[in-house]
């Protein structure tokens, strides 16, 4: 399902991403805290595989919007990144030992990222669904489909 090469823009339903991108992401959130407080108060956590969390599900499961094929496989591949990082640190912690700081550190980092990333893709997918919505209201005519940007 996840393609953008054949989405003309004004066929694509920008809402739907929109809403249900926000939703996940206040999920994704919420288990950033939920290993952020495991690591504080020595607690251990089982870690869900990326493809098994919301964020993951309806990043696997959503249509790609038009145009933004590239920026989409950066917030997957970033949030990917953070499960295999917080998997890591919640073995060391099951297994009695201090996590590596090497790897809190990617963790951290990669939060970052992905929070820029999934700013940019949000950002993308809000104009494009300002331009569908001008281009109706106005009757302009489709829009082309954009070149993939993968």
């Amino acid at each position: 399902m996840n393609t953008d090469a054949s989405i003309p823009i004004d066929d694509f339903d920008y809402e739907t991403f929109i809403n249900g991108f926000e939703e996940v992401t206040y999920w994704h959130y919420a288990w950033y805290s939920k290993i952020m407080g495991a690591l504080l108060y020595d607690q251990t956590k089982i870690i869900q595989g990326h493809h098994e969390c919301r964020f993951g599900k309806f990043m696997d499961q959503t249509p790609i919007p038009p145009g933004q094929t590239k920026e989409f496989n950066t917030v997957r591949e970033l949030h990917q990144q953070m499960h295999e990082a917080a998997s890591t640190l919640m073995s060391s912690r099951i297994l009695g030992r201090k996590p590596p700081e090497s790897i809190f550190k990617e963790f951290s980092e990669t939060q970052g990222l992905f929070t820029a990333a999934f700013n940019a893709l949000l950002r993308s997918a809000m104009l494009s669904q300002a331009e569908q919505k001008c281009r109706a209201s106005f009757g302009m005519g489709k829009a082309p489909v954009p070149p993939t940007s993968a």
